[in-house]
């Protein structure tokens, strides 16, 4: 049985609106852990720089 379009629409819409919040949660996420592992990951990649030269 098909959906009407305007049951459709909402129903993408409501999706559409989940996912964005999900990405933008992520993405927070991310930022924070990204900043706090930056600064573990600098040692790590002149000790690198050192093995190299």
């Amino acid at each position: 049985m098909a959906r009407s379009k305007s049951k459709h629409v909402r129903l993408v819409m409501r999706r559409r609106k989940q996912h964005k919040q999900r990405v933008k949660r992520q993405k927070a996420a991310a930022k924070a852990v990204g900043t706090k592992s930056a600064a573990k990951k600098a040692p790590a990649k002149k000790a690198e720089a050192r093995a190299e030269a």
